[in-house]
């Protein structure tokens, strides 16, 4: 009875009281969306409502018949300038909300959110990555929380329980409390203040008044490293070891192919149907119902990547996607897909920013094969 009376008398008293109420109205300010601006450049968060927050503010200027969902392989890799130059006589309008870093549970919750904004879409370009199946995680990540939290922290918990995601104690309160979920950020702000605000005044300096986000102009490539495996990556482009940087490349460029070798490096090689692609499939498909059920038209695009790694999606790998896009899709129409893995031929090392992403020359050859095969396949608007 008296550890009780403590208690009370411990939350009673005033200077208790005031911290937390210091610490709700810290909170309540937060969850209101009053620290968004200020989010640190190039994170997760700040990069989801970058992206979101300005295709919806030109959608005036570029209100789409074709919206290009998908990672950081769509992000950097199709031009939505180029692709609306190629396809204008055709009639079709596109817009990418792509975003990097993106699970299929985000790319989900950024449809919920953000599809209403754009009345006139018929068609959804689902720009595919083919080692995700093999990838797929059931415990949910840090830049997957920050995603989600952007997009309605109060719906989070739920998606992510209805995408089979197992939680503990510490992703609850991530996804429950900004204070918790902008903690890193919060700190790197105090710490970097300075830094932070020149990188906020660039910005508001330089506003993009282009209707689309972003357009890669990375012009590097990794064509003269003239790697032959991700083993071949790894011994080489080693970052203890003093290489002669190639023309076409430059020190940050070698330090993010190297990272991209070693995120290759410990994807499964397996060729057949796992428990993880079993487990993306059944994600994929509560997507794609609720795309389908708006009557909305789904087309699979899979983008090419290095010929380093190329071989790793072989016919066994393609027949895993196949089968599993299929049942993904049954419910609302059949499988439409544009194989363009190849479309920037065996070699393309001169196309590749790294194994996984294009540079800008890829981009544009990419973006006018896409722009011509789907003028093709949809004719006029």
């Amino acid at each position: 009875m008296n550890l009780l009376k403590e208690t009370i008398s411990f939350f009673a008293d005033k200077k208790v009281v005031v911290a937390i109420l210091v610490l709700l109205t810290f909170e309540i300010l937060l969850q209101l969306g009053f620290y968004k601006p200020y989010l640190k450049k190039n994170s997760y968060a700040s990069n989801i409502n970058r992206v979101t927050e300005h295709v919806v503010s030109k959608r005036d200027v570029l209100d789409p018949d074709i919206l290009i969902v998908g990672t950081s392989v769509a992000f950097e890799g199709i031009s939505v300038r180029i692709l609306n130059e190629k396809l204008q006589k055709s009639g079709w309008k596109t817009q990418s909300i792509a975003v990097r870093g993106s699970e299929l549970i985000v790319q989900h919750r950024i449809l919920e959110e953000y599809l209403k904004e754009f009345p006139n879409v018929k068609i959804i370009l689902h720009v595919m990555e083919p080692g995700m199946p093999w990838v797929d995680r059931k415990n949910i990540v840090e830049p997957t929380m920050a995603m989600l939290s952007e997009l309605g922290n109060f719906k989070a918990i739920p998606s992510a329980h209805e995408f089979e995601y197992d939680l503990d104690i510490s992703n609850y309160l991530f996804l429950t409390f900004k204070s918790v979920a902008y903690r890193k950020d919060l700190s790197d702000f105090v710490i970097n203040f300075n830094e932070r605000l020149k990188s906020i005044l660039r910005t508001n300096k330089n506003p993009n008044t282009n209707p689309w986000d972003y357009e890669n102009d990375h012009p590097e490539s990794i064509e003269e490293y003239q790697l032959t495996s991700v083993d071949d990556c790894l011994k080489r482009l080693a970052l203890d070891l003093p290489i002669e940087i190639p023309k076409a490349s430059n020190p940050d460029h070698r330090r993010m192919l190297f990272e991209t070798c070693g995120v290759a490096s410990v994807v499964p090689q397996e060729s057949h149907a796992t428990e993880e692609t079993k487990r993306y499939f059944r994600r994929l498909e509560k997507m794609y119902n609720f795309i389908g059920n708006k009557n909305i038209h789904i087309i699979n695009v899979f983008a090419p990547y290095s010929d380093v790694i190329r071989k790793v999606n072989n016919e066994g790998r393609m027949k895993v996607w196949y089968d599993g896009l299929t049942e993904s899709l049954a419910s609302h129409q059949t499988l439409d897909s544009m194989d363009l893995q190849d479309s920037l031929g065996a070699t393309n090392g001169k196309y590749c920013f790294d194994l996984i992403h294009l540079n800008e020359a890829g981009m544009k050859e990419f973006t006018n094969v896409l722009a011509k095969d789907l003028e093709k396949k949809l004719g006029k608007r």
